[in-house]
């Protein structure tokens, strides 16, 4: 009967273990079937970030191509037009319209005088030194007289000549587009030392 039992005890024992072994047979072979247990993996997944479904494909930022000639080399990129400064032509403008007053002035003055102020033919500043420029006389008629936008009259000012009978007026322009079609005189472009495309000449005569 004790060994009945004994017998009847290991069959009992015994059988969970079987039992157990079994189901994990049934797992691995399972496993070995599908690759492996779990999701199964997707190769060269894009990553997940926040808001974004997984499986998603994030859209990649082209890269920028250069234009490039049949050598290969970068091809040249055209250079801008150059635009003439809008504050060179306010300074131009207001030179032209200096060299007007100061003509009016010379008129009122030849009016009075009967003849322009003299320079003896030879070109000075309009009235940058008192004891010496003739234009100074000028003032009983414009005052202040002009000087150049920019300052420095010695360097920029206005220029003056006459014989008193004829005279010519002289600026300095800084666009070859507002100098004068009227001629200059020969001495102008030496002693401004400016050519005549960067010169703004008025004349009169009596």
């Amino acid at each position: 009967m004790q060994r009945l039992t004994q017998k009847n005890w290991l069959r009992l024992g015994i059988a969970p273990i079987v039992a157990i072994a079994v189901v994990v047979a049934a797992i691995v072979g399972t496993d070995l079937a599908t690759g492996g247990a779990g999701e199964p993996k997707i190769e060269n997944q894009a990553p997940v970030f926040a808001g974004m479904t997984p499986g998603t494909t994030v859209p990649r930022t082209p890269r920028p191509t250069t234009a490039r000639t049949p050598t290969g080399t970068p091809a040249p990129t055209a250079a801008p037009t150059a635009v003439p400064s809008p504050i060179a032509e306010i300074l131009d403008q207001t030179r032209k319209d200096d060299l007007q007053q100061i003509a009016a002035a010379l008129e009122k003055y030849y009016d009075k005088k009967k003849e322009y102020p003299t320079t003896g033919g030879n070109l000075q500043t309009v009235c940058t030194y008192e004891e010496i420029d003739a234009g100074c006389k000028l003032k009983d008629f414009l005052d202040p007289i002009p000087s150049d936008p920019r300052g420095d009259a010695a360097q920029n000012g206005y220029w003056y000549a006459s014989d008193g009978k004829s005279y010519s007026l002289i600026a300095i322009v800084d666009l070859e587009a507002n100098s004068s079609s009227e001629a200059c005189p020969d001495t102008a472009t030496k002693h401004t030392g400016k050519p005549e495309t960067r010169l703004y000449c008025l004349s009169g005569s009596h």
